[in-house]
């Protein structure tokens, strides 16, 4: 009688479901279906890069590439929607149904926009690859005119994302206005959060570090304030209106709703996240699995966070297999690595901060990392290069 196979359902194609799928790649006595709502993998930590003209082959790496030598991965372009739990099944939104062993959800997060009148219809956005390719040709769209007046950008999020598109745009700026061969505009850029600082998440010594670097950098920064809504050319906001030619909203993700429309099998905790016990399994359900950016842990919302979860569930999976006991989950503290403008990053490593040319040789280092996690290393330097690529402009 040959051995018992595991039917493993991954749900979600990003940082914590691919990495899972991987971790059961060729791993024998395990069948593995990766459902996404997309064909690529996409790095959403380099998508600020595309967003200022850089090649999004770096950004956006097909499922087909990571898994062509994985005879034992299914690829599944679907949705899912409904789960039962008594069943194992999950069903998609257009009624296929996927029976499982074990399910493993990392479905990650989108845009967030607090309900705040306005904003959806009059910001640009950033949360994924189409979202950034749109961003980048609004910019090129405000840079191929030739115009006297400066521009203002208001940048509405003051974390990471925020940070690295102000410290970028103007750059951009000269490179199309050197393409169309015009004069390069005035470029004003505007930083606005509710915080009292920049990179709230990051320590007071990182965040005075990022703040000196984008005043030299000639960026505003208006902290404190909170954005009542949005107009087209307007943020209204507790302090007055602020007029802009383009408005960029980078405050906010939310885990996707598939969980709180699933209330029967999720119970959700912090900031709408998944509560899941020390095995990263449900409490109700030792079958289901829910990691990365869905999960109440802590350090959830980053992409080495759901790399670590999804090395640890595949980890225990195999444990089980073999009759061993599962290990328990252990919290990870990421490194946070931010960059602010061409060649500067600042880098926060627990209690030790560096910032400048130094950060950035880091936060490079840390790019090729990310890309070893899915390709073979050849590969993964090719990628890696990809970053220095500008796109060719329409």
């Amino acid at each position: 009688m040959g051995k018992k196979i595991t039917k493993v359902v991954v749900v979600g194609g990003g940082f914590g479901g691919v990495k899972t799928a991987l971790g059961l790649a060729n791993k024998p006595g395990f069948e593995v279906q990766l459902i996404s709502d997309n064909t690529h993998f996409e790095y959403h930590g380099a998508l600020y890069r595309s967003a200022v003209g850089h090649s999004p082959k770096e950004v956006v790496i097909p499922l087909k590439d990571i898994f062509k030598h994985a005879p034992n991965v299914e690829l599944v372009l679907d949705n899912a929607a409904v789960v039962d739990g008594k069943k194992k099944r999950i069903a998609s939104a257009t009624g296929n149904i996927y029976s499982y062993d074990k399910a493993v959800f990392a479905l990650g997060n989108t845009v967030n926009y607090f309900g705040i009148r306005g904003l959806e219809q009059h910001t640009a956005t950033m949360h994924d690859i189409s979202s950034t390719i749109k961003l980048r040709n609004q910019l090129i769209k405000l840079f191929a005119v030739s115009t006297s007046k400066p521009l203002r950008i208001a940048i509405v999020g003051a974390g990471a994302s925020g940070v690295e598109l102000a410290g970028e745009i103007p750059t951009f700026a000269n490179f199309v206005a050197n393409k169309y061969k015009l004069k390069t505009p005035k470029v004003k850029m505007i930083l606005v959060d509710g915080a009292d600082r920049v990179l709230p998440l990051l320590s007071p010594k990182a965040s005075e570090k990022t703040t000196k670097h984008l005043h030299d950098l000639g960026v505003e920064i208006h902290l404190n304030i909170q954005v009542e809504s949005c107009e087209a050319g307007n943020v209204c906001m507790s302090a007055g209106n602020l007029g802009a030619d383009l408005i960029i909203w980078t405050a906010g993700s939310k885990p996707v709703d598939f969980f709180a429309k699933n209330p029967t099998v999720f119970t959700l905790g912090r900031a709408g996240r998944v509560v899941v016990n020390d095995l990263l399994a449900l409490e109700n359900d030792k079958d289901v699995f829910v990691i990365g950016d869905n999960a109440d842990t802590p350090y959830s919302g980053m992409a080495q966070t759901a790399l670590h979860d999804a090395k640890f569930i595949t980890h225990n999976l195999l444990l089980e297999q073999a009759g061993k006991k599962a290990k328990v989950y252990r919290k990870h503290k990421p490194i946070y690595v931010v960059t602010a403008g061409p060649k500067w990053a600042v880098v926060q490593q627990g209690d030790k901060v560096t910032s400048g040319y130094r950060g950035w040789l880091i936060r490079r280092k840390a790019d090729l990392a990310i890309f070893r996690n899915f390709e073979p290393y050849k590969q993964a330097v090719k990628t890696w290069r990809h970053a220095g690529e500008m796109s060719k402009l329409k």
